[in-house]
């Protein structure tokens, strides 16, 4: 078995690296250097078919602005700052060639290209493309793109950079945490140990024996790798099949799911109708294992498609990260985040988490794609919508009102999804955007927490939690020790779904404006929790107040029921985070509810109509 296990990890090392090009391209300031201009370099990683020549031709230039160094080639550029972007850029013009899309450029530049035209391109087409670059005093900025097993201290020892200099400039926190695919600027302060200098070597390094040869050698070593990496598969393939296991489940981690190859799957896949096979276009990353789905790449073309080239008739909302669009991906109805590059961070958190989870209470990740400056996440398809749409938005999209033991069960199925990312998951996970605009309704009403985009990982115990100085979040919904000293524990989710359960029992928002002069100069924000704890703290007798505020849409409930909710919503709330309920407190307490509820509901089938409870609501905030 120790065999089969450092089979696998062989395996992990070579797929791995595919993930590479997901990650957005960041741009440097101008902001952060006194000079506009200087000459940079590209940190290029060629192509096994790819010659001297052939790199200088790609990139306009001569022979002399490209050196080769050991492996690799760097790159000399006329770096300035862009005015229009305040950012540094080094622009060169490149003739389209036939078959060329913005995204195989792109490619071909190994993502370092960011200026792209908008419109369509034409073969024989001189366009002009805007490769990353940076400048900083005294030394010289190299672009590099990070590659797996790479650190700070190693891209700093391997181009003589200043490790502080380095995290400064490339506003790094925390300099254990870059990722796989990441441009990183160097300040490298000496490159000339990286040349390949043979001195009295009879052979011409720019040549073309030289270049057969290191082409012959490279076709070698990678048919090796390939060979070998097939063969573990297969290997492993036969052990795992006798005991019944898969491979995913040797280690008990799902994240493996997300980097094995395409030939693991028991299905064909459509393959892409580039010519040109890369991460971005069609390589499918993950498998279906024991537990969970498969998680594909799909095509920047198929994206395309399925959104109608994001026609606003496919527009289903717009969230903090992005547009989302409704279509259909290989026989499959899904919906489709649309995310700009910028906003990688985010879209590597959402993709990061929904690979390792598995729960019907939380959204399913279908696929991923990347193509011109955008990333998108495809989700199944919620069918009804947010819960937001059924509380706030019922009339302006047609729907009916959710009766009040639907509401009970959205309220424990968003619960449940919670309870599971704070307990059953290791590291623990924070969700931080708990909303109703994030929860979404299947086509039974069954609620799924979506939108993982801002999730902090807890690294210790949930009750140790951790701290941060950026608040995120939606005001309505952010608790007063996050918001005062930026704690973050699973407490925070739980006074979100408080908010929650107080928009499900009045039909309001988190936060409402009102004037109570009605001067539209003098409109003042209200909080939902304010509103609810001064009218559950006004009388010892909280239902009769609460009957004037239930939802108007809710026409019959169970008042006991309602109470009850009503007070979880409360504790939920409370200003001192360890007197809040827990997740699983929670879904106990809204078990019984439930319970009580549905009685109630079979018991009024029975029963007249003056045996339920009628509503009368005269809600206002401005009260």
């Amino acid at each position: 078995m120790e065999a089969s296990n450092a089979a696998l990890l062989f395996f992990i090392i070579i797929c791995f690296p595919f993930a590479s090009s997901l990650l957005g391209t960041n741009l440097l300031s101008c902001n952060i250097s006194m000079i506009t201009s200087c000459s940079a370099c590209l940190y290029f990683v060629p192509e096994p078919s790819q010659n001297f020549q052939q790199v200088a031709d790609l990139f306009g230039t001569t022979s002399d602005m490209i050196t080769e160094a050991i492996d690799n080639f760097l790159v000399t550029v006329n770096c300035s700052c862009d005015p229009s972007l305040g950012q540094f850029l080094a622009h060169i013009n490149y003739k389209v060639k036939q078959g060329d899309t913005t995204d195989n450029i792109s490619m071909k530049f190994q993502n370092f290209a960011v200026d792209l035209p908008k419109k369509k391109i034409f073969p024989g087409q001189i366009i002009r493309v805007g490769l990353v670059c940076g400048c900083v005093q005294r030394v010289q900025v190299v672009t590099y793109r990070v590659v797996m097993g790479d650190t700070l201290y190693i891209i700093g020892m391997r181009f003589n950079a200043d490790l502080n200099q380095t995290s400064a400039l490339n506003q790094i926190d925390d300099p254990s945490k870059i990722h796989t695919g990441e441009v990183i600027f160097v300040p490298a302060k000496d490159l000339q140990h990286l040349v390949s200098i043979d001195s009295g070597d009879p052979i011409d390094r720019k040549g073309s024996n030289f270049q057969h040869l290191r082409r012959l050698v490279t076709w070698i070593v990678a048919a090796v790798i390939v060979l070998t990496a097939i063969a573990a598969i297969i290997f492993l393939w036969f052990i795992l099949r006798g005991k019944g296991k898969s491979v995913a489940s040797i280690y008990g981690i799902k994240w493996l799911s997300c980097c094995l190859p395409r030939f693991y799957h028991s299905t064909a896949l459509k393959t892409s109708t580039h010519h040109h096979t890369s991460f971005r276009d069609s390589e499918v990353l993950a498998v279906k294992s024991s537990s969970s789905e498969k998680v594909v790449v799909f095509t920047h073309y198929e994206i395309c498609e399925a959104t109608a080239n994001f026609n606003a008739s496919k527009k289903l909302g717009q969230g903090s990260c992005g547009a989302v669009y409704h279509g259909r991906l290989r026989g499959r109805e899904v919906a489709i985040k649309q995310m700009k590059n910028t906003k990688s961070r985010e879209f590597l958190a959402e993709l990061n988490i929904l690979c390792k989870v598995n729960h019907s209470n939380l959204i399913e990740l279908t696929g991923y794609a990347a193509g011109g400056e955008s990333l998108f996440l495809v989700y199944e398809f919620a069918q009804n919508g947010t819960l937001s749409d059924h509380l706030h938005g019922i009339h302006r999209k047609g729907f009916k009102p959710l009766s009040w033991t639907m509401r009970v069960q959205i309220a424990l199925d968003a619960a449940k999804g919670l309870d599971y990312i704070h307990e059953n998951t290791k590291p623990y996970f924070v969700h931080r955007d708990v909303k109703t605009s994030n929860i979404l309704l299947d086509s039974c009403f069954r609620a799924k927490i979506s939108d993982f985009g801002l999730v902090k990982l807890l690294e210790h115990s949930p009750e140790i939690g951790t701290a941060t100085s950026k608040i995120v979040g939606t005001f309505g919904y952010l608790p007063p020790e996050y918001v005062r000293d930026g704690c973050v524990t699973p407490k925070n989710d739980v006074y979100a779904y408080g908010v929650v359960l107080m928009e499900l029992i009045t039909g309001k928002p988190a936060l409402s404006r009102s004037s109570s002069d009605g001067n539209a100069e003098n409109i003042e924000h209200r909080s939902l929790v304010s509103f609810m704890l001064s009218t559950l703290d006004a009388s010892d007798d909280p239902g009769a107040l609460l009957a004037q505020f239930v939802d108007p849409n809710l026409t019959y409930y169970q008042q006991d029921s309602l109470i009850q909710m009503a007070l979880l919503a409360k504790a939920c709330v409370d200003e001192d985070r360890y007197r809040r309920p827990d997740m699983h407190g929670i879904i106990l307490r809204l078990s019984d509810i439930l319970a009580c509820s549905l009685e109630w509901e079979a018991a009024t089938e029975q029963h007249s109509i003056q045996d339920l409870y009628p509503l009368t609501s005269s809600f206002s905030y401005s009260k």
